[in-house]
Order: structure tokens, then C-alpha cells, then sequence
């Protein structure tokens, strides 16, 4: 009977002994897996979910060049491709171009691609008090901490034995044709007695806060904020084209502005309109006068000419009837592309007039909303001070280019909306 007892009590410890090895090695693992790493070369940093490599010291590398990991026996490891490079706002770095190098401060958030050179962009630098405007097809070379995107996982290069080479083009740097150094990913969590003394250096003594230390903490530099674009784009809509055939007399047809309403009546306005001319609005219109006058083919305030005009009888599906149709084509000298129809028939005419309604939201301020047509020459945003030019409208790629003033800045900015 005991040994019956001692085989159950063996079989339990056993047991036991398996489950609690399971979770010792389960939390050994992560553990191990949680472990931060850090490296005295180069970080590791995100922006926008893309992964970045920062050197601790100054660099010189473009998009194209290489990264080389080799081993112990200086053979290659591993070769990393610089997909592109991300220079932040408010970096120190020296810009080369084929006649100078210009040194200085980003002023803002620049990636460089592979084919930055057939890039028609500029970004800028300021040099002291100058602001330098430099276009991305003149740079031949960056110098400074850049932040690298390649394709490799922070991972695979935890290797002690592994050096890494920069391969640079001499065209554009004199420095640093080939650095190997050394890679030693140590533990951030690691304990060590390290100290900036030798052994008979007598330390320097101070008393911060009533406390005595060898080392004075580091003022902290508070970085100036810099103010958001504070525009954003929440609608677009189809929007009628604001003209409606009406009648004609002979072949001349009237046409009403359905953009302009008669003070006082509420009536809308309607137009006699010459084939073959083109028209603008008038300035300063006076009470029962027309909204759209002649004008010259050259007048950069064209805004449609009326190219053909015809009646014809149209017969109705329902009834058999014939009834008498007019029918013009239109050229809009704002829209651009093709002439398009309008008839008596029609009810309302979408001719690719767009709607944009904007949000504008900065701190400090209560937003406001603002909306403007396609049709307009040019869109005018006031906001606390800060103007919103709408400075180009593309309907084809379904984009708009805002350009921001602000008195208190030298620079204007520029956000590009897709819609």
C-alpha cells in the first residue's frame, strides 16, 4: 500500500515540476521578447507607421546608397537599400548643391525620394535671420542626423559581431567615404559601474536643491510649437451650373443668372446673350440692368460664351405632341474642357461645378466654417488673422493647393486637399 502511495505522490510532483516549468519559461520568454534595446550608433523611430533609422552623429547619405553590415571576417552580412530620407522641421543640417553648401535650419518636414531630382518642389532653410529657398532638383548631397527608411527589422541587427559601412558619392562629400564601426546593442535595463572619473580625479562637487551631486542637470530646451495648418476639407458637392435657358427671341437666346438675385424683388436676373461673343459680369451693376456683358476674347474675366443656339421641335414619348426646344451649347472659360448643353428642357445642369466646404479650427480660436464654388476666379479665406488662398484647383487628379498667410511668419505654407 505505501508504494502504491509513493508512485501517486511521485506522479503529482512530476506534474507539478512540468506546470511550473511551462510558466517559468513562458515568462523568460516574454520577458525577453518585451526587452528594450538600445544602440550607441543609431534609433529607431516611427512617423506615420514608417519605421526610421537616426544616427547618433552627422552623416552624409541619399536615397539609392547603401548600408553595409559585415561580419567578423569583414564579409557581407546583410546590404540595406536607403529607400528615402526624412528631414524634420527645425533640424540642423548642411545642404550641398553642385556650387555651394548652404548651412542651417529646416523650416519644415521634407522626404526625400529616389528621383528627387526630377522633382519640380522647393523646401526651405533658415540661416540666421535669411530664409533660403532651395529647389530639390539643385541638391546633389544632405548632411546632418537623417532620419533613414530601409527595409530591415531592428531584429535582425542585434548582432555584437556585425560592423556597418556607409558608401557615399565623392561628387558631393569629402568626408566619411567608408566609416566602418563597431555595433554593440546593450540592454537599457543592464546595471553597470560606470564612471567619468579615474581613480585618483578629485570630483567636482555641486549642490542642486539642497542636495549634493557630481553632474548639474540639463536645462531643458523648450522647442517652439509650431502652429497646425488649421484648414480641413469635410464636404464636397456637385453644385448647379448657374445658368437656366429661359427663352429666345429669333436666335437670340435670354438665359437667367441664377447666381444673382434682383435687390429688394427677389426676382432673378435674366440675361440677353450673344452667340458667338463671349460675356463676363458686370461691375457695378445698377438695379434692372443685365448681369453678364460682352466682352473681349482676351478679357482674362470671361467666364462662357454661348458657341451655337438652335430650336428644334421635340416630340413628347407621353402625349405625341410636338413642342418647340431651344438648344445652346456653351463654352465655360473656367471650367475648361469640353463645350456642353443646355436646353429649355432641362430642369438644372451639372457641367462639373464643384462645392468644397471647409473647417477651419486653430487654438485659441472658435471654428468656422467656410465653402466657396470651382467656378470662382479665386476663393479668399480670412481666419483670425490668417489668410486661406485657394491657389489651384485640379478636377482631373481631384485635388486643391491651399496656400496659408500668416503676417507673423516670413513664409507662407501650403497643404494640398484631395477630394
Amino acid at each position: 500500500m505505501r508504494v502504491k502511495h509513493i508512485e501517486k505522490f511521485s506522479l503529482v510532483l512530476a506534474i507539478c515540476l512540468v506546470v511550473l516549468s511551462f510558466f517559468l519559461f513562458s515568462s523568460y520568454s516574454a520577458k525577453s521578447e518585451n526587452n528594450n534595446y538600445k544602440n550607441d550608433l543609431f534609433e529607431s523611430k516611427k512617423r506615420s507607421g514608417t519605421e526610421y533609422f537616426i544616427f547618433r552623429k552627422e552623416i552624409s547619405i541619399m536615397p539609392g546608397e547603401l548600408l553595409s553590415f559585415y561580419n567578423e571576417e569583414s564579409e557581407l552580412a546583410e546590404s540595406y537599400e536607403v529607400q528615402n530620407i526624412l528631414i524634420p522641421s527645425r533640424q540642423e543640417i548642411e545642404i550641398i548643391t553642385e556650387d555651394k553648401k548652404i548651412k542651417g535650419t529646416s523650416r519644415q518636414e521634407v522626404i526625400f525620394e529616389k528621383n528627387w531630382r526630377s522633382l519640380p518642389g522647393v523646401f526651405s532653410i533658415r540661416q540666421n535671420k535669411e530664409t533660403i529657398q532651395i529647389k530639390l532638383s539643385d541638391v546633389v548631397g544632405i548632411r546632418g542626423k537623417l532620419w533613414l527608411k530601409i527595409d530591415a527589422n531592428l531584429k535582425t541587427l542585434n548582432d555584437e559581431d556585425l560592423t556597418v559601412s556607409f558608401y557615399q558619392k565623392t561628387t558631393h562629400s569629402q568626408t566619411e567615404a567608408h566609416l566602418p564601426e563597431r555595433l554593440k546593442w546593450i540592454n537599457s535595463g543592464t546595471e553597470e559601474n560606470q564612471s567619468a572619473y579615474d581613480l585618483f580625479t578629485p570630483p567636482i562637487i555641486y549642490i542642486h536643491n539642497g542636495e549634493l551631486t557630481t553632474r548639474l542637470p540639463e536645462k531643458e530646451v523648450k522647442e517652439e510649437k509650431i502652429e497646425p495648418f488649421g484648414l480641413s476639407l469635410v464636404g464636397v458637392t456637385k453644385s448647379e451650373y448657374p445658368l437656366r435657358l429661359k427663352s429666345w427671341v429669333g436666335n437670340t437666346p435670354y438665359f437667367e443668372d441664377l447666381a444673382t438675385i434682383e435687390d429688394g424683388t427677389g426676382k432673378i436676373i435674366r440675361n440677353r446673350i450673344e452667340v458667338g461673343k463671349p460675356h463676363k459680369r458686370v461691375e457695378d451693376r445698377k438695379p434692372g440692368q443685365q448681369s453678364f456683358e460682352i466682352c473681349d476674347s482676351n478679357d482674362t474675366d470671361k467666364i462662357f460664351t454661348v458657341q451655337y443656339f438652335a430650336v428644334q421641335q421635340y416630340r413628347n414619348p407621353e402625349t405625341g405632341g410636338l413642342k418647340p426646344v431651344g438648344r445652346a451649347m456653351i463654352q465655360d472659360h473656367k471650367l475648361g474642357g469640353k463645350p456642353f448643353e443646355i436646353n429649355t428642357l432641362m430642369k438644372g445642369v451639372y457641367a462639373g461645378n464643384m462645392t468644397f466646404n471647409f473647417m477651419a479650427s486653430l487654438p485659441g480660436l472658435d471654428p468656422k466654417e467656410f465653402s466657396f464654388s470651382s467656378s470662382d476666379s479665386l476663393a479668399t479665406l480670412e481666419y483670425g488673422g490668417r489668410k486661406y488662398l485657394v491657389s489651384e484647383i485640379d478636377l482631373e487628379s481631384k485635388t486643391l493647393r491651399v496656400t496659408k498667410q500668416d503676417p507673423r511668419l516670413e513664409e507662407d505654407s501650403y497643404q494640398t486637399f484631395s477630394f
